[in-house]
């Protein structure tokens, strides 16, 4: 728990109230007033859940707390008031909160395994403290500090105890914070190769349109015609190599960023799957269900797992998009033949029609349209899963579609899909 979800004066008035119940819990030690009690035991567990809070205040508003609980206690069971009885309790947590005050200040806050040794002497001494005030010096015997040593070793074991089980909860908390990450950084990098892809073909094109200006530049200038406008088609060249340029350094940048990413460990191709499906659920249009069947006759373990979960995504979101239906039904089927593995992606969407079913892979088309807003899918999507499968994985993809049923077939030669073949992204 953070320090910042609460203010100084709630955090001092939140664990003063724990410390005064938690003194309720108690048995008699000695004589009647001498009670050993578990109230100590928020000052620790406080700091671990709080960090830094105003210790002082706390054993001061504390101390009283139990002093008048105490009294008050007294007076409504024997009809007695009896504070001086009960005063010398009230200086047993004023003397352990000014040590543990002191060695916090030390520390830095914070408590460790090695904590709990001076733990154990603040809480010997402030018994011996109460004990001292009770009664003379004579009295405080061999057996009185044995039991006094007793108990501070009992509830400093019962601080660490919960010290160790609150740090395992924190830091199991912490590993699926992590993981949750890690998914998120997953499907993010698996967009950028998405964008990579798109930028290294858009290189291309921008090459192109640089010839196309200075050649049209040349002609202009053989045809003798208006040297004004020839400048200015050679201006569009130069402005499209300088704008090349910086594509590139950025391409580049990118690319660079990628290759870190791209050499960590890999993952299984069960672990992929149900990462697209989460990113699927939590992503989901309002009103509508989704089920997701998965099917593998082998868990296959990839070190590509970037570019197979670009493919995938792209499909099952092109499906989740495309579907008219409140229920949307996807399945995954993987097997493999005696030289490839098999992906069947399907989905019970529209269907694809068949004159589109031939362009579908080309750049540049979609049949998505927003109608309310005029804006066109840019169509990239299946153009990207086609030149991940033949240029990653050296496979092919096919698509069989009818209303209620699409099937994207994909074979992935086993040679290319144990790293045989791999065109870098770079190239």
């Amino acid at each position: 728990m953070s320090n910042k979800n609460f203010s100084r004066f709630q955090q001092t008035i939140i664990i003063s109230v724990a410390v005064i119940i938690c003194a309720q819990i108690h048995f008699n030690l000695f004589n009647t007033d001498f009670k050993i009690s578990i109230g100590i035991l928020a000052f620790s567990v406080s700091l671990i859940l709080f960090g830094k809070y105003p210790i002082l205040p706390v054993t001061f508003l504390a101390a009283t707390g139990v002093l008048c609980s105490r009294v008050l206690m007294s007076w409504l069971i024997s009809g007695h008031l009896n504070t001086m009885g009960y005063l010398p309790e009230s200086f047993f947590y004023l003397m352990y909160g000014i040590l543990f005050f002191t060695y916090c200040r030390k520390e830095n806050y914070e408590l460790k395994n090695v904590s709990m040794i001076p733990l154990f002497f603040f809480d010997y001494i402030s018994n011996l403290t109460e004990l001292v005030l009770r009664a003379s010096n004579e009295t405080v015997t061999l057996n009185t500090h044995l039991s006094i040593l007793l108990v501070a070793f009992s509830r400093t074991l019962i601080i660490w105890f919960i010290f160790i089980c609150l740090n395992y909860y924190k830091f199991s908390l912490l590993t699926l914070e992590h993981a949750e990450r890690y998914k998120r950084l997953l499907l993010l990098i698996s967009r950028l190769n998405d964008e990579i892809v798109l930028m290294r073909k858009n290189t291309n094109m921008v090459e192109e349109t640089m010839n196309t200006s200075y050649k049209l530049f040349q002609d202009m200038k053989d045809q003798n015609v208006d040297p004004a406008l020839s400048r200015k088609a050679l201006s569009v060249a130069r402005d499209v190599h300088e704008l090349k340029k910086e594509y590139m350094i950025i391409l580049r940048g990118l690319s660079d960023a990628m290759e870190l990413n791209l050499k960590d460990e890999g993952m299984y191709l069960d672990d992929i799957l149900l990462i697209i499906k989460n990113s699927l659920l939590s992503s989901l249009p309002e009103g509508k269900t989704l089920t997701f069947d998965i099917r593998t006759q082998e868990n296959l373990y990839t070190q590509k797992h970037y570019f197979l979960m670009s493919i995938l995504r792209n499909l099952y979101n092109n499906a989740v998009e495309a579907s008219k239906e409140s229920l949307i039904r996807l399945q995954f089927v993987q097997t493999e033949t005696i030289t490839d593995y098999v992906f069947l992606v399907e989905d019970n969407g529209p269907g694809i029609e068949p004159d589109d079913l031939e362009q579908i892979f080309s750049p540049g088309f979609s049949t998505k349209i927003n109608y309310a807003t005029g804006e066109i899918n840019r169509g990239l999507g299946l153009n990207i899963v086609k030149e991940l499968i033949e240029h990653q994985f050296g496979g092919t993809i096919n698509v069989n579609s009818v209303p209620g049923k699409t099937v994207f077939t994909i074979h992935i030669p086993k040679k290319c899909w144990k790293g045989d073949y791999y065109e870098n992204l770079s190239n």
